[in-house]
């Protein structure tokens, strides 16, 4: 029986931090936002997997993240503007630029191939809010499910009228966000944090204390997206590999993150079960 938010929290408590996989785990001939890219990031040791989610104009959803067209269909299009006939035909890019036999995949067939092996986090969707949170719903999936969106107030009233008790995650950049987000009657179980520097209120210990009291897993983007969004304070994947673990992801472990989103699962998970003894 599906007790909200149970799997969660059961496997933090297990593993002390959970590793997200940005789209899968890519690179070679392996394809991100493909059933290949998160098979490969649970081999590497995640625990979660993010599944982008677009839709096109025929009202059919797929696992990709809008805006990479170019670098992974080699067009020049928005594919949130084309029908699926169109995207049937589109063949992907793998990270040499060559085109592979891997194609873009309906989302439900992707979240039923992974029913049961792990959570999912559903990036990407707020552009057809209602859309997939119906989706969700008759994929009766909660118990492996977390969706996320910006902080909007349209989108947080929507999910609050849907009925729907799906695990849901904020991302959150201002401390104005969450005073808005508690304002609803929705699922908030994990909560993305966004901070350019050190100084963040989100990172004093009585904003984390908070979080968790209230139930709500604290998750930071590791991932180092280029050389000038920053995310995570600079406590990146890129910091991690270049001056050490200990100085970027064991930081975040020691300020409270209880969920850490990686390119580099295999590294992280070493490190967590070192660090945490777990076997």
């Amino acid at each position: 029986m599906y007790t909200k938010n149970q799997s969660m929290r059961e496997l933090i408590d297990k593993r002390k931090v959970l590793i997200a996989a940005h789209r899968g785990t890519s690179g070679g001939n392996v394809v991100q936002n493909t059933s290949l890219a998160y098979k490969n990031a649970l081999l590497h040791g995640a625990d979660m997997i993010e599944v982008d989610a677009i839709m096109t104009t025929d009202g059919v959803f797929y696992a990709f993240h809008n805006g990479e067209e170019d670098l992974e269909l080699g067009i020049d299009r928005d594919i949130r503007e084309m029908s699926s006939s169109e995207v049937e035909e589109l063949h992907t890019l793998n990270c040499m630029r060559k085109v592979c036999e891997q194609k873009l995949e309906h989302l439900e067939e992707v979240l039923e191939r992974f029913r049961g092996k792990c959570l999912i986090n559903i990036d990407r969707s707020w552009f057809y809010w209602k859309e997939i949170i119906a989706l969700l719903e008759r994929m009766d999936m909660k118990e492996q499910l977390l969706l996320k969106s910006g902080v909007e107030e349209q989108l947080l009233q929507e999910l609050e009228e849907s009925g729907s008790d799906l695990m849901y995650m904020p991302i959150m950049k201002t401390m104005e966000d969450w005073e808005l987000v508690k304002k609803y009657n929705i699922n908030v179980a994990a909560a993305e944090l966004i901070f350019t520097d050190l100084d963040s209120d989100f990172l004093k210990p009585e904003f984390m204390k908070e979080l968790k009291d209230a139930g709500i897993a604290p998750w930071v983007n590791a991932i180092t997206l280029n050389d000038v969004d920053i995310l995570s304070g600079l406590l990146d994947d890129n910091n991690a590999i270049k001056n050490g673990f200990d100085e970027s992801w064991g930081r975040l472990m020691e300020l409270g993150f209880e969920i850490i989103q990686t390119d580099w699962p295999a590294l992280l998970k070493e490190y967590r079960n070192n660090k945490f003894n777990n076997k």
